[in-house]
């Protein structure tokens, strides 16, 4: 039976053998490899006594020639381990091509900085190819293994869906594929912001379970590739999300914060949020930056237009 693209972890609540959370935030010293040992400084780490391999990807991983990111089809493409010259099928390369013959499970880390990792899940290994143009850490044009891998769960947030349809039982056919097409895209803009995304913006939240994937261009007035676009997201709590999308606040371009001039000022005092004008809230990237002047200019202190964006998605 095929493995479908993505389950939904609310499914089940049995917390998984070996105890990790997806979502949640983890010191990689202490509660990865003091539990379980495996190398501390490889990015593939094989602990001796235990049934696991431990992954770990990082943005900073770009500088060595790795460039893990979520494909279209929501697989994980995971660059092997070899910094310098043709990456070989030996050690923890090895271990993840075999990682099911020898009963192991692949557990994958992304990093935030100060030793801090994100669990992104467990993954089953689908398959790998040579990307054949990747330039080592030297500068050198090399061959590279790249693994395909395939998500067991997922755990996006019901929060993060958008009300497009009715519910399943209220529908026809034609309409349920629409809804899980947009489930599927959801799920895949959640976990490509995850990767690209430290934290919420406002408060440094990390933990995924708290926190949702924002679109900074709306859904509704985004292309096919843009709603799917990491670059067109970012990662906010509730509370924070609910400013952004309603257009009560917004960021410029060096990351300074922006609050509208109709925002109650009740509301300033009572949410809880650090909203001074002008609060660094961290730097965007490139096509971020573009994303965010299309925020400035149509959905920032316009509360009315995003009513009638929300009244056009639920016709």
């Amino acid at each position: 039976m095929e493995r479908p693209l993505f389950q939904n972890l609310a499914a089940s609540n049995a917390i998984p053998d070996h105890g990790f959370v997806v979502g949640a935030v983890y010191n990689r010293r202490t509660d990865i490899h003091g539990r379980f040992g495996g190398q501390v400084q490889y990015g593939i780490s094989t602990p001796r006594d235990h049934p696991y391999v431990f992954l770990f990807t990082a943005v900073g991983g770009l500088r060595h020639g790795y460039f893990d990111q979520y494909a279209d089809d929501g697989t994980f493409h995971y660059y092997g381990e070899g910094q310098v010259g043709d990456m070989r099928m030996d050690r923890g390369n090895k271990e993840i091509r075999d990682h099911q013959k020898n009963g192991k499970k692949l557990l994958v880390f992304l990093g935030l900085g100060g030793g801090l990792y994100r669990f992104l899940g467990e993954f089953v290994y689908a398959s790998c190819y040579i990307d054949p143009e990747n330039v080592d850490r030297q500068g050198q044009v090399r061959n590279a293994i790249v693994f395909r891998l395939q998500p067991v769960q997922d755990e996006f947030s019901e929060e993060d869906l958008i009300p497009v349809l009715p519910p399943d039982d209220l529908v026809g056919g034609t309409q349920r594929e629409a809804i899980v097409t947009i489930r599927t895209k959801q799920a895949l803009f959640r976990r490509r912001v995850a990767t690209l995304e430290r934290a919420c913006r406002l408060t440094g939240v990390m933990d995924l379970r708290f926190l949702r994937a924002s679109h900074i261009k709306p859904w509704a007035e985004s292309t096919d590739k843009e709603r799917i676009n990491a670059h067109n997201g970012l990662l906010l709590t509730p509370s924070a999300d609910l400013l952004f999308d309603h257009g009560w606040i917004s960021f410029r371009d060096d990351g300074k914060l922006i609050v509208a001039d109709k925002l109650p000022t009740e509301v300033q005092e009572k949410l809880g949020l650090d909203l001074r004008r002008g609060k660094d809230c961290g730097t965007f990237t490139e096509q971020q930056a573009s994303f965010l002047e299309h925020h400035r200019d149509c959905i920032l202190g316009h509360r009315e237009r995003q009513d009638l964006l929300a009244a056009r998605l639920l016709d």
